[in-house]
């Protein structure tokens, strides 16, 4: 949506008090000049409520699709939570344990979580070998 709109300002001149008079049509800034003593002014076009209320509807919209985006990041990492905890109530000698590290730390990669806690969970045990060596 496009907003043209005339606005017509005038104001005093600072100098001799002579009334200034501007159109504003499709430009945001102009020059003039006082009419009497020749002194000049820049003007910024003046912000109308129409303008105002766009800037808030595109604001609302941004705020509309946040959400939503925040409400599908929860859906899915409570996705994740249940089959993590799925895995890890399996009891098949600990490879369910080894399913679910694999699965988080997948989960983590395609959202991009810092490297540092993708690595802690591939973090050597006491006896040296990682969560994930267990697999043979």
């Amino acid at each position: 949506m496009d907003i043209h709109s005339i606005i017509h300002v005038n104001f005093p001149c600072r100098k001799c008090r002579e009334n200034i008079q501007v159109t504003f049509e499709t430009e945001q800034l102009t020059g003039v000049r006082c009419p009497n003593c020749d002194s000049g002014y820049t003007l910024m076009k003046p912000t109308i409520g129409d303008e105002i209320l766009i800037d808030w509807e595109k604001e609302a919209i941004y705020q509309k699709a946040r959400a939503e985006k925040t409400e599908q990041d929860k859906t899915e990492l409570m996705a994740l939570i249940i089959k993590v905890v799925e895995l890890l109530t399996w009891r098949d000698e600990g490879n369910g344990h080894i399913r679910a590290i694999e699965t988080l730390r997948q989960w983590l990669l395609l959202n991009g979580v810092p490297k540092a806690l993708i690595e802690l969970l591939d973090a050597k045990g006491p006896d040296g070998s990682s969560p994930t060596e267990y697999r043979n």
